[in-house]
């Protein structure tokens, strides 16, 4: 059992429930919003080109039901983020299913209806302008992108819950997912649709943050650190004495991984940065520093049950030093926690976590003082310095890919030549209605299999396809 922060012996004493709720202060994003004006349909738009094939339809149903079910969770007072995780893993590989049977299929694939996705941000929204914005774009791999950093923000507010209920464990698996999520977006998907693509590259400042490579990098760091957070605390939360060697080096990791957050952020998606809520910024700030002072707290734990009694109190007195409030905006230290900054939520926590550091420093420097007489150093020699463990946790991200659906339009016959460049190989079939024929996408393996076809298909070829597509 983790003792109070009210204890009586503070060299043997354990760490006090500060020292847990401090290690697994995390942040709760708000998640993209769909415009609520938004009534577009899939069956409408692909109607002549899809009422052929019967599971063309049930796929375009099916994406519809699910967009509405999406739509109908963020419209909600509050929103419930499981049945919110499960409609959007439903609806994004038939999205992405739709995006590559176009993308096989440019010739016959035909909107009779425009499609205009239009999506706020979730990653910029700020307290001070809770207006949301909404962004608009014809382009599927828009409404993909954003349903997948929706699904991973989503998943990361599970874990917030989790939190909050002291499910440890569970919290962890969730932010690994939504890390996993945010890298396959930043390492896969995004890198693809932004290749050769000059125009989106001119609208950077418009462009929301879950769309750039950057932000999704980034957000991956942050998750990869929370995760990390959630292990700390399933440790602390155990009864007994910790391994508090390993707890040093895992926060000293946590406040790295933070530090690299900042960093990408800043230098990959400087516009998007300067969107973000200013308080958010603050607790990254705060985190990163409690982490450090967290990581010199547990390594003097650890030196003291090692009897190197010398070394320990150096390293409480270099924690007690780092989780003072600083003097000046870049100086070392804790940033000043203002009145109405959501940090004063743990002001309490940190109040008594200074308490418990300053108690536990006398008595260890009274017991070296009267017992054990060993030297203390003026800080942390570089031998017993923290050496930081990242621990990567992160659970890999994979898109269901699904074969591309049939399309076709009256009077295009199987024997038609497919116009060059986007001409695929592949089977015909029979229609029952002979002026509706058309031919069978290829499945996508094969189509992935084929150089020629690859070299053909560039990599923002579903931007392009939709000034085709509305052409018409």
């Amino acid at each position: 059992m983790i003792m109070s922060d009210n204890f009586i012996d503070a060299s043997s004493a354990s760490h006090p429930d500060s020292v847990l709720r401090l290690s697994s202060a995390v942040h709760r994003f708000a998640i993209p919003f769909i415009n609520p004006k938004d009534q577009i349909s899939f069956e409408t738009s692909f109607n002549t080109c899809s009422k052929s094939h019967s599971n063309t339809i049930a796929a375009m149903q099916q994406a519809d039901n699910r967009r509405r079910e999406i739509k109908a969770a963020m419209a909600s007072g509050k929103v419930i983020h499981t049945s919110l995780s499960t409609s959007l893993k439903e609806y994004i590989p038939v999205v992405n299913q739709i995006l590559l049977s176009c993308k096989f299929q440019p010739e016959v694939a035909r909107l009779d209806k425009h499609l205009v996705f239009s999506w706020s941000s979730g990653i910029e929204y700020n307290k001070y302008n809770k207006s949301k914005e909404f962004s608009d774009s014809e382009a599927l791999m828009f409404e993909l992108v954003l349903s997948i950093a929706t699904y991973a923000l989503s998943e990361s507010n599970i874990g917030c819950d989790s939190c909050v209920d002291g499910d440890f464990p569970k919290a962890s698996r969730q932010f690994a997912k939504a890390a996993g999520i945010f890298q396959y977006l930043g390492e896969d998907v995004l890198p693809n649709w932004m290749a050769n693509s000059a125009q989106h590259a001119e609208l950077e400042n418009e462009t929301l943050a879950e769309t750039r490579v950057g932000v999704c990098l980034a957000m991956q760091h942050l998750y990869m650190a929370m995760a990390q957070q959630m292990a700390v605390a399933t440790v602390l939360a155990k009864p007994g004495t910790p391994n508090y060697a390993l707890l040093g080096k895992l926060s000293s990791g946590i406040a790295a991984e933070l530090e690299t957050f900042v960093t990408t952020f800043r230098s990959k998606s400087p516009v998007h940065m300067s969107r973000i809520d200013p308080s958010f910024l603050t607790l990254i700030t705060f985190l990163i520093n409690i982490q450090h002072s967290l990581g010199l707290y547990f390594l003097g734990r650890s030196l003291w049950l090692n009897c190197e009694y010398g070394v320990a109190i150096a390293a409480i007195s270099e924690a007690t030093v780092a989780a003072r409030t600083r003097t000046t905006p870049t100086g070392r230290g804790l940033p000043e926690i203002e009145s109405t900054s959501p940090l004063q939520s743990l002001s309490p926590e940190l109040s008594n976590y200074r308490k418990h550091m300053v108690s536990l420093l006398q008595s260890w420097e009274k017991d070296n003082m009267l017992v054990y007489f060993n030297k203390v150093p003026p800080s942390v020699p570089a031998d017993k310095a923290l050496k930081p463990i990242r621990m990567h946790k992160i659970e890999e991200y994979c898109l269901d890919i699904k074969d591309p659906l049939p399309f076709s339009l009256p009077g295009v016959c199987d024997e038609q030549e497919v116009s060059s460049p986007t001409k695929v190989e592949s089977k015909t079939s029979e229609s029952t209605d002979e002026s509706s024929k058309g031919t069978n996408p290829p499945s996508y393996d094969d189509a992935m299999n084929n150089s020629s076809f690859q070299q053909q298909v560039d990599c923002d070829l579903a931007r392009e396809l939709q000034d085709k597509l509305n052409s018409e």
